[in-house]
C-alpha cells in the first residue's frame, strides 16, 4: 500500500510538471529562428544563353542561404513577423580572347536577397515537445550578378514571397532545434547593367524575364520567449 501511494505520488508530480511546462509554453509570444542550408534554383536556362556559358549558368543555381525569422504569436496559433534570407552561389569559368587563347578565369557571384513582414501559424503537441509551423511572407527581393574579371555588374528588384514549411523539437523550454522547407521566388522585369563608370537599364520582354524562384532546405536554432 506504501509503495502504491508512493508511485501515485510521484505520478502526480510529473503530470503536474508537465502541466506546468506546457503552460509555460504556451504563453511563449515570440519565437527567433536562424537557419541555414541548401539552395536550388528552379528557373529553366533561357534558350539565349549560349552553349560555351550554359554551364556555368547551370552551376550557378545551386548554391546555400542563411536567414533569421523574428515572429509574435498574438494568439496561441497565429502570429505577425519579419523574415529575412539571403542566396549565394558562385562559379568560374575561363574567359578566351578573340584568337580562342586564354586569359584566365572570371568568377561570378550571384547574390539574391528577400526581406519582408511575414504570417506564422503553428501547432504545438499535447506536450510541446514537438511544433508544426507554416509561414506566408510577402516583401522585397533583390538581385545581385557580378563577374569579377569582367568587371560587370548585374542588379535589380521585384516583389517577392517566400512559403515555409518547418518542424521544431523542442529540447528545453526556451530553445529548439528545426528543420524547414522554403519556397522562395519572384520574376524581374528589369535589369541594371554596370561597367565602370556606365550604367544600361534594360526592360526583359515577357519571354526573358528572370526568375528567381528556389527551393530552401534548412537546418536551424529557434529561441522561444
Amino acid at each position: 500500500m506504501k509503495k502504491l501511494l508512493i508511485a501515485l505520488l510521484v505520478s502526480f508530480a510529473f503530470q503536474v510538471n508537465a502541466q506546468d511546462v506546457a503552460q509555460t509554453v504556451t504563453a511563449q509570444r515570440f519565437r527567433i529562428g536562424v537557419q541555414g542550408g541548401f539552395s536550388r534554383l528552379l528557373a529553366k536556362t533561357s534558350d539565349a544563353v549560349p552553349t560555351e556559358f550554359r554551364d556555368h549558368v547551370s552551376a550557378l543555381k545551386s548554391g546555400y542561404h542563411y536567414g533569421a525569422d523574428v515572429s509574435y504569436f498574438i494568439k496561441p496559433t497565429w502570429g505577425l513577423g519579419v523574415k529575412f534570407n539571403q542566396f549565394r552561389s558562385s562559379n568560374s569559368i575561363m574567359v578566351y580572347d578573340e584568337m580562342m587563347i586564354p586569359q584566365g578565369e572570371a568568377k561570378t557571384t550571384l547574390v539574391n536577397s528577400f526581406i519582408g513582414p511575414s504570417f506564422a501559424t503553428k501547432y504545438d503537441s499535447p506536450n510541446s515537445k514537438h511544433v508544426f509551423l507554416f509561414n506566408v511572407a510577402i516583401g522585397y527581393m533583390a538581385y545581385l550578378s557580378d563577374t569579377d574579371a569582367m568587371r560587370v555588374k548585374t542588379t535589380g528588384g521585384t516583389v517577392g514571397s517566400a512559403i515555409d514549411a518547418g518542424y521544431d523539437y523542442r529540447i528545453i523550454k526556451h530553445f529548439a532545434l528545426g528543420a524547414q522547407v522554403s519556397l522562395v521566388g519572384g520574376v524581374l522585369s528589369k535589369l541594371t547593367y554596370e561597367r565602370g563608370n556606365m550604367s544600361v537599364t534594360e526592360t526583359l520582354p515577357d519571354g526573358q524575364k528572370e526568375s528567381m524562384t528556389r527551393l530552401d532546405f534548412s537546418l536551424g536554432a529557434r529561441f522561444n520567449f
